[in-house]
């Protein structure tokens, strides 16, 4: 009798194939596999559903800053306020992508600790190359 390779294929079939012998797996239960799933949606469905929401506020609340007088505010004439949402979308959407491909490659924690540390460092530079000098 053979003894099966380590990185045997499962097929639809429940069959392992290992060199020329065939060996037959247990099928799953659907009962319990329903059991499974359902324990997991209860656990992680509440939490996911929190953060998009939370996730859509944060995405509004330019909007509703405007309705609120932003404009008026930080002294924004014409197209100023287009552009800058467009200064922030746009690289917003742009790396959203690679963000999420990068989250799988690290660990998520360590991805999440380097961009609060990258975020505090720039916000922690100089702030006379960014500021407009006052008239």
């Amino acid at each position: 009798m053979e003894v099966p390779f380590e990185k045997d294929i499962m097929t639809e079939e429940s069959t392992v194939k290992s060199g020329s012998s065939v060996q037959a797996l247990e099928p799953i239960d659907p009962q319990m596999e329903k059991i499974v799933l359902r324990k997991c949606d209860l656990h992680v469905l509440p939490i996911l559903s929190v953060l998009f929401m939370v996730a859509f506020l944060d995405r509004i609340n330019i909007g509703n800053a405007r309705i609120q007088g932003l404009e008026a505010d930080l002294g924004m004439k014409g197209q100023q306020y287009n552009i800058a949402l467009q200064v922030f979308f746009i690289p917003y959407i742009l790396f959203e992508v690679p963000s999420n491909i990068l989250i799988r490659k690290v660990a998520p924690s360590t991805w999440l600790s380097g961009i609060m540390i990258g975020w505090g460092v720039s916000e922690h530079l100089p702030p006379h190359r960014f500021a407009r000098e006052a008239d």
